[in-house]
């Protein structure tokens, strides 16, 4: 019922969005040349045929990018951009379309017009549909009604977020082999099997989630149950995947990758555009400061100004992370399998103040700005320790999935030099996991503020 109700749904906005895309062509050529001075006239025949061109391009535009199926777990500013994304597309279609037809009479004014009026109409039009859903679906209609199936701890998830959503119109109808732990007070326990129980409540959709250790008993339910009409949703168990996941087509066949970070190439781009402007214009800015830490290092002790030290970095790439150097040259490469201390005696006078303050870390700009770093990231360690925690701590390599940074989320939430490793490499996973460009903008802030001067740098 519900999937005929969603069709018919489906087609309404199609129609819908047609009239709109029509009459906002119309709209905007009876402005442009009837309300707005030095129009031309005799020109409606024409614009009206490229009209019924545009609702035409419009609708394979909008089915393309989805604009047709169902929102319900989308926000919506979401479901908006969405829609003006397409109406762009489809827009600057239709003027190549033009351009090579050689349709000589447009006018850039009437497309101007026409394009804020469409987006407009998108707009207004999905907003007043989302309060009408939502108004029917708190009377008790257009409700999907789902069936949980298994013990897959991710069904704890897909609840919350179904929750989360409260006008999705999800309404649980029962739950069949959960387990011990995963009992929910506001959704029945269905003591009877699968079969008798479709027999009497034919559910909208049965999600369906086991976890590893019951991987052949939900081999068995799909072998039982595939061949039924009811649609039947599957959640993999997730458990492992603790930076995201990706799913691709590979000539048909569907692949699902493992901590893979949800970013795009377009961020990463962002962000090493970032990286690459903030570091320029700070190397240029702090450039005195720097020459007065090197004159510094070379006056409190003999030797080479900067120390280069070998890291672990994206991937699990090496590379030479630079510093100002701290202690004497001596020692300096006498061990590369210790921390150091806050009584080490291998540091100098000045060593310790710039250590303490941070400032033995500036010459990484240099490892930002060619690409080995990042300005925000995961701290990169030495090859030595990764060997050491990659099977002693959860989840170390993973932090290996993103370039490595000066500063990071660990570090201004406290977690730096002789601290917890464990919640260093929560830090690190929750960075990657919720990674955006607000973040980095809040970490760098968030350094600045109380990064540099912190107890637990020397």
């Amino acid at each position: 019922m519900l999937k005929e109700s969603e069709k018919t749904f489906s087609l309404l906005q199609k129609s819908l969005d047609a009239v709109l895309i029509f009459s906002g062509w119309l709209l905007a050529y009876y402005l442009r040349f009837n309300l707005i001075p030095d129009g031309q006239k005799g020109l409606f025949d024409d614009f009206f045929k490229v009209g019924l061109t545009l609702v035409v391009v419009s609708y394979f535009i909008f089915e393309k990018n989805k604009l047709y199926t169902s929102h319900r777990f989308s926000s919506r500013f979401d479901e908006i951009f969405k829609a003006l994304k397409a109406n762009t597309v489809s827009f600057l279609i239709l003027i190549v379309i033009l351009y090579f037809l050689k349709f000589e009479r447009l006018s850039r004014i009437h497309l101007l017009l026409y394009f804020v009026i469409s987006s407009s109409f998108l707009i207004i039009s999905r907003v007043a549909i989302r309060k009408l859903l939502k108004k029917i679906r708190r009377k008790g209609k257009n409700l999907r009604h789902v069936l949980l199936v298994g013990d897959g701890k991710n069904l704890l998830e897909y609840l919350r977020v179904s929750r989360l959503y409260r006008d999705s119109g999800i309404s649980f109808i029962g739950w069949i082999d959960a387990g011990e732990n995963l009992r929910d007070p506001d959704i029945d326990i269905i003591s009877s099997s699968y079969s008798d129980f479709i027999k009497e409540t034919r559910p909208d959709n049965v999600v369906v989630s086991y976890s590893n250790e019951n991987a052949k008993r939900f081999s068995e339910f799909l072998k039982n149950n595939y061949n039924d009409v009811i649609p039947l949703q599957v959640l993999p168990d997730l458990s492992y995947s603790m930076v995201g996941h990706h799913i691709e087509d590979f000539a048909g066949i569907p692949l699902l990758t493992f901590n893979q970070p949800s970013f795009s190439s377009i961020d990463l781009i962002f962000k090493r555009l970032f990286d690459i402007i903030s570091t320029g214009i700070g190397l240029l800015i702090i450039s005195p400061l720097m020459i007065a830490i090197a004159i510094g290092v070379k006056l409190s002790s003999s030797g080479p100004i900067f120390f280069a030290q070998e890291r672990i970095g994206l991937n699990g790439k090496k590379f030479k992370m630079w510093k100002f150097r701290s202690m004497r040259v001596a020692l300096t490469n006498e061990d590369q399998t210790t921390w150091s201390s806050k009584e080490d005696p291998r540091k100098t006078k000045f060593g310790s103040f710039i250590r303490s303050t941070s400032l033995d870390e500036l010459p990484q700009l240099w490892n930002v700005l060619i690409g080995e770093m990042s300005l925000v990231g995961p701290r990169p360690e030495r090859p030595f320790f990764v060997e050491k925690f990659k099977d002693e701590i959860p989840h170390y390599m993973l932090r290996h999935k993103m370039k490595a940074g000066i500063t990071g989320w660990a570090q201004v939430n406290g977690w730096r030099g002789d601290t917890d490793l464990t919640k260093r490499i929560e830090c690190d996973i929750f960075y990657i996991r919720n990674w955006s460009f607000w973040l980095d903008i809040k970490i760098i802030f968030l350094t600045f503020l109380k990064g540099f001067i912190n107890k637990n740098a020397y």
